[in-house]
C-alpha cells in the first residue's frame, strides 16, 4: 500500500497520504491550515528494520561481561543489564535518525 508525502506550500507543513490502490483518487487538504495547494514529496525508502534494541543490548552487556572478566555477583550482572538495556535503547533510536535524517550526527536522549 503505497505512502505518498505531501508538503503544504502555503504553511510548510509536511504530511502523508495512505492509498489502498494506485489509481486511487483522493481530495487532499494540508492537516496543519486545510490549504489545498500542496506538493509531492519524493520519500525515502526504508528496507531495512534495523538492529532491535533487544539485540544491541544482549551484545552491550557480552562486551561489558568480558571486559571485566565475567566473575561478577548477582547485583552487579544486574546493574549491568540495566545499563546494556538503555544502551541499546540509545543505539535503536540513533539508527532510526540516522535512517530518517541521512546523517550520524548524535542525537539527545
Amino acid at each position: 500500500m503505497p505512502i505518498f508525502e505531501y508538503q503544504c506550500k502555503r504553511c510548510d507543513a509536511v504530511f502523508d497520504c495512505i492509498l489502498m490502490k494506485p489509481d486511487e483518487k483522493k481530495d487532499l487538504k494540508c492537516s496543519k491550515c486545510g490549504s489545498t495547494d500542496l506538493k509531492k514529496l519524493v520519500s525515502r525508502v526504508r528496507y531495512m528494520a534495523g538492529p532491535g534494541a533487544d539485540d544491541l543490548a544482549s551484545n552491550v552487556e557480552e562486551k561489558m561481561l568480558r571486559s571485566i572478566g565475567g566473575n561478577v555477583t548477582g547485583k552487579t550482572r544486574q546493574e549491568l543489564k540495566e545499563l546494556a538495556k538503555k544502551a541499546g535503547e540509545r543505539g535503536k533510536k540513533r539508527f532510526e535518525s540516522m535512517m530518517d535524517t541521512g546523517k550520524s550526527d548524535s542525537i539527545e536522549y
